[in-house]
């Protein structure tokens, strides 16, 4: 399984005959060069609405057919806007098994609009099985108790986790969450994209060292085998 990281919380996972997507953030994300219109995914997953994790929806299905996952006004609304079908969706709780892998989506402490200010349903985060390990997706989200419950259901291979603090926890918070989840390593999401979010990865290494738990910080476009 690779990883490749492209800024903010926009990542691509490619499994052995799956590449999934997840948070299309290209054009107004200054951490990449990357563009909508490159990418082919077969799976389009959407933890919320806000502009900075759906902006580039539209532009990724110009030149693809993915299966989209979100919450039901996620998914309907993509539905709708870019006459797209291939939804499914995904609410929080539910559970969804593939050919390449089982889906379940979990709370995330956040809140969540479309670019137009409507309403976006309820944020998501995401646990995957895949053929190669588990990976918990949280979303933009806050610690919050339930996570212990992800840790006791799953092994987590990796966990993604917001630490740019303001809009969502910071390194103390993730690593709060980290406590509950107890996952293999974990990977920082959501920072230093614009000024509100700069972030001191030394502390959140050291802070993560200090802790026990072992963390992966990729480069913006690297691509890192799991």
């Amino acid at each position: 399984m690779d990883l490749t990281y492209y800024g903010h919380s926009t990542f691509e996972l490619e499994t052995q005959d799956t590449t999934l997507l997840f948070d299309p953030f290209f054009v107004d994300n200054p951490h990449t060069d990357a563009t909508p219109d490159a990418f082919d995914p077969d799976v389009l997953l959407l933890t919320h609405a806000h502009f900075d994790h759906y902006s580039d929806v539209e532009g990724v299905l110009e030149g693809s057919n993915p299966l989209v996952i979100g919450n039901f006004e996620v998914t309907q609304r993509v539905s709708q806007d870019y006459d797209h079908d291939n939804i499914q969706p995904l609410n929080e709780g539910g559970n969804m098994e593939f050919d390449w892998g089982t889906v379940e989506s979990v709370h995330a402490r956040h809140s969540s609009s479309f670019p137009d200010g409507s309403y976006g349903g309820v944020p998501l985060g995401f646990v995957l099985d895949l053929d190669d390990g588990v990976v918990y997706n949280t979303g933009d989200t806050a610690p919050f108790a339930e996570m212990q419950w992800i840790g006791d259901l799953w092994d987590v291979d990796l966990m993604l986790a917001p630490i740019g603090n303001v809009f969502t926890m910071g390194i103390y918070g993730a690593l709060h969450a980290a406590e509950m989840v107890e996952p293999s390593s974990v990977a920082p999401l959501h920072y230093d994209t614009f000024p509100p979010l700069e972030t001191d990865l030394d502390t959140f290494r050291s802070a993560f060292a200090d802790a026990g738990y072992d963390t992966v910080v990729f480069d913006v476009g690297e691509q890192t085998a799991l």
